[in-house]
């Protein structure tokens, strides 16, 4: 655990909800490898759409890497909508990899972006008996969970 960098992204974004001119409350903590940051309020300019989400996790790794935390993963959320989606996608893989041991065959998951994808491969990475890859290029990136035997 980071104290020092839950504090800096707490700080840095307080900092921009007050110069947007938005209520809000930034909770962040740390979770797993890395800081979690929730924003929540009902936001007028703020967008909670995922692009906009990946914008805001790639700056405060910026800003965290100017301040020689470069290590640190962090992750942006919105009014807990990516949480949401990531307990979804860990039922999906679960559901995949039932369907691959009883059905013994690849199961071919829907193309995702490189943030989901990594969700599916750490929730299968200790399932008995499935494994998991990547195929395809750009938009077109899925995941492949199959049997190991």
């Amino acid at each position: 655990m980071n104290p020092r960098a839950i504090e800096l992204v707490r700080e840095l974004f307080e900092g921009l909800l007050a110069r947007m001119g938005e209520g809000g409350r930034v909770e962040a903590r740390w979770e797993g490898e890395g800081v979690y940051v929730n924003l929540t309020g009902d936001f007028r300019r703020l967008l909670a759409d995922d692009a906009f989400r990946g914008d805001l996790t790639r700056w405060v790794r910026l800003h965290l890497r100017a301040r020689k935390l470069s290590s640190v993963p962090v992750v942006v959320d919105v009014n807990g909508r990516w949480a949401a989606r990531r307990q979804e996608l860990v039922a999906v893989a679960k559901r995949a990899a039932k369907q691959a041991l009883r059905e013994h065959r690849k199961v071919r998951l829907p193309p995702m972006v490189p943030e989901e994808r990594r969700v599916i491969h750490l929730a299968l990475a200790d399932f008995p008996g499935v494994k998991t890859h990547s195929v395809g290029k750009g938009s077109g990136r899925r995941v492949v969970v199959e049997p190991t035997s």
